[in-house]
């Protein structure tokens, strides 16, 4: 977040109400990590299979510590920056000292849940044949709840807005803010400046987290069968997460090993050295990487689903390929390749785009003025507002 502070907002936290620790760590003179510490009662509550009775307990125990650090700290807005647990709890704390909230909507659930089977609550409802039909229902209702009592509600992309909608929130109170949080070398993307090549081989670029929901298995499998095509090319992977040990073993078991290269989790200045210098990215289902491959011109190849369509038009601003065609997605990795004038050119246009849609100042100028009507404020154009508020918090 450090990049893409607001500067209409003169503090931030990001409060962790799950910690081990109780510190107010220090990350910048106006940002802090509020870390609280669990009640021992809930880990020994989960540890004899009450999950989702500490999961609840949690929830409340969170909400009351965020209430008194914002009653004791004179903080005037919570956001949330996810609508699943995040939301419950400031609304909670809303609820208990009336303060106004934004929920961001960086996630759509309904598609998640199709993708994997599995609500994203009451999950235990599913091993019981008669109860099984109730839960996406009463997840949809428990997600609903923060947005429709919510302040202001922001998508991310239209389809998280869209999702938002579905879910309940007042159509009045919601706002298309697209994801500001790159940093600031993808934004101040300059081809003549650029850190010199991180490797000296061309190469198919995936950056995203190591989960399910991001497809990396796909990418490899698709490497697999373009490999023998495009032998000069190798695949770099970037990334993190709970899939980490499987993909290390995977690619242990590939015959083309020698020409994947996994680098785990990286720093932003090595994410965007490698993503700058990348020859094709892949983006399976992705929200910032593909920004920021986009920022550097670089030609995208992503599945045609959510909100990918919104800014990757296919044959113009990047590739999009049938949601999990791995014969499709190989097609358009050698396609590409063996094209890469043309396709080099259609990246330089997804920039342009991108520039447009993830403008940083546009973004952040519009999501001060949500702030401020939040807050109850003039509006920043009143000439007495600027005189009496040169920083409002």
């Amino acid at each position: 977040m450090l990049p893409f502070r607001n500067h209409w907002i003169s503090w931030v936290g990001l409060f962790d109400p799950v910690n081990s620790l109780n510190d107010d760590i220090r990350v910048e003179d106006d940002l802090f990590l509020i870390a609280r510490k669990l009640p021992n009662i809930m880990r020994f509550i989960t540890g004899i299979g009450l999950k989702a009775t500490s999961t609840i307990f949690r929830e409340f125990y969170s909400a009351y510590k965020i209430s008194d650090f914002c009653v004791k700290e004179k903080i005037g807005i919570l956001r949330a920056y996810k609508h699943n647990f995040p939301a419950l709890r400031v609304y909670l704390a809303s609820c208990l000292i009336k303060i106004p909230f934004i929920v961001d909507i960086t996630g759509n659930y309904e598609l998640i849940r199709r993708l994997n089977g599995k609500p994203f609550y009451f999950r235990q409802l599913t091993k019981i044949p008669i109860l099984r039909v109730f839960a996406p229902a009463l997840t949809n209702w428990l997600l609903g709840v923060p947005l429709k009592h919510a302040t202001f509600v922001l998508g991310r992309n239209k389809n998280n807005y869209e999702h938002a909608f579905a879910l309940g929130a007042a159509v009045e109170k919601m706002s298309l803010l697209r994801v500001s949080n790159f940093s600031h070398a993808f934004n101040n993307y300059d081809p003549s400046q650029l850190p010199p090549p991180p490797v000296d081989f061309p190469y198919v670029l995936f950056v995203g987290r190591l989960v399910l929901i991001k497809f990396p298995f796909d990418v490899i499998d698709a490497f697999e069968i373009v490999a023998a095509k495009i032998p000069e090319y190798r695949l770099v992977m970037i990334g993190d997460g709970a899939l980490r040990q499987e993909i290390v073993q995977r690619i242990a078991s590939s015959p083309f090993k020698d020409r994947i290269v996994f680098l785990g989790p990286c720093s932003s200045d090595t994410v965007f050295s490698y993503t700058a210098h990348a020859k094709i990215a892949v983006c399976p289902f992705s929200g910032y990487t593909l920004a920021e491959s986009m920022l550097c011109g670089v030609p995208v190849i992503a599945y045609d689903v959510e909100n990918h369509s919104e800014v990757v038009i296919d044959g113009y601003t990047g590739f999009l390929v049938p949601f999990r065609d791995i014969k499709a997605l190989s097609r358009a990795i050698v396609s590409v390749a063996n094209n890469y004038e043309q396709a080099k050119s259609i990246g330089r246009q997804g920039r342009e785009l991108a520039r447009v849609a993830y403008d940083k100042d546009k973004i952040l100028e519009k999501e001060g003025r949500v702030y401020i009507q939040a807050l109850g404020l003039p509006s920043p154009d009143d000439n007495s507002f600027l005189a009496t508020n040169p920083s409002p918090h």
